[in-house]
């Protein structure tokens, strides 16, 4: 009867389980007669050759994967040449060997598939918060009237977009993710320019601490309208309208707190309150499943 490869799997641990206790600490030989080691022999080659483990593991492109599927490889032709040789012990101590070598390239492989999924869920999320700031940004131009400077816009996010793309799939997913994030940027601060009117990128070296809270101020304005912009469909599911509206009201609370110490003329707090009050406003965004940088 066939064996699945998981009733595989589990029999080949028990069997080098078996083959371990009969080693031991004290160097006893594994006393296998010819017969139980080429029965051995037999599932230890499905493990490392056909078994849906020996796939996972020769799909991987981790070096490390590799090395311990390369050198499991090299133990279970060894164990073929000592049963030819009629050395049934020394054969099964290579197959026990190539069996503990291949489940470590699977574990190893397994983590390095988690993390993999990781980056392409991660890098998904941003590509969807941009692409949705993209086509808000393409609404405001048109409202203001400013269409062919937003195409020029789009133009650049677009190849940005594509890079970004293109180092996923060579698995760069750290310089996919600065891409992405340096669209996001550009894509806010042209936001942030037609909502003020203010076209000039403003530097962040200010001369007073005054010009600095204006500078958040106008921040925290801009983080506030990405949230009417981004979260207008989904905040009519009443659950994520509960989770979003807990960070909104501690970020009114402490943008009421930045305005009160501007108006006593303490600057360096009101700066610090709203800087606390747009995290707050970027916790909210991506509550509702946005990724946002911040």
């Amino acid at each position: 009867m066939k064996l699945s490869s998981l009733m595989f799997i589990v029999l080949s641990m028990l069997y080098a389980n078996n083959l371990y206790a009969a080693y031991g600490e004290g160097g006893k030989q594994f006393h296998k007669t010819m017969k139980q080691t080429q029965q051995q022999a037999r599932f230890v080659r499905k493990l490392i050759k056909v078994s849906s483990a020996a796939q996972k593991v020769k799909a991987s492109e981790d070096i490390n994967v590799q090395s311990l599927y390369r050198a499991a490889n090299d133990l279970y032709q060894n164990a073929l040449v000592y049963i030819d040789a009629g050395n049934s012990n020394a054969a099964a101590q290579s197959l026990f060997y190539t069996t503990e070598l291949m489940f470590r390239a699977v574990k190893l492989a397994g983590k390095q598939k988690i993390a993999e999924d990781n980056n392409h869920r991660i890098f998904e999320l941003r590509l969807k918060s941009v692409n949705a700031l993209l086509k808000a940004l393409q609404r405001i131009g048109k409202i203001k009237g400013v269409e062919e400077k937003i195409d020029r816009i789009k133009n650049t996010v677009d190849a940005e977009i594509n890079t970004a793309k293109t180092l996923m799939k060579a698995g760069k997913a750290v310089g996919a993710r600065k891409v992405i994030d340096k669209a996001y940027v550009e894509i806010k601060t042209a936001i942030s320019g037609l909502r003020s009117g203010d076209t000039l990128v403003r530097s962040l070296h200010f001369a007073t601490k005054k010009e600095e809270y204006l500078y958040e101020i106008d921040r925290n304005d801009t983080h506030k309208m990405l949230v009417t912009l981004l979260l207008g469909n989904k905040m009519k599911n009443p659950k994520i309208r509960a989770r979003v509206q807990k960070f909104l009201d501690k970020a009114a609370v402490l943008r009421k707190k930045a305005e009160e110490y501007a108006g006593k003329g303490e600057y360096g707090k009101a700066v610090k309150m709203c800087e606390e009050s747009t995290k707050q406003v970027i916790r909210a965004i991506r509550s509702s499943g946005f990724y946002i940088p911040g």
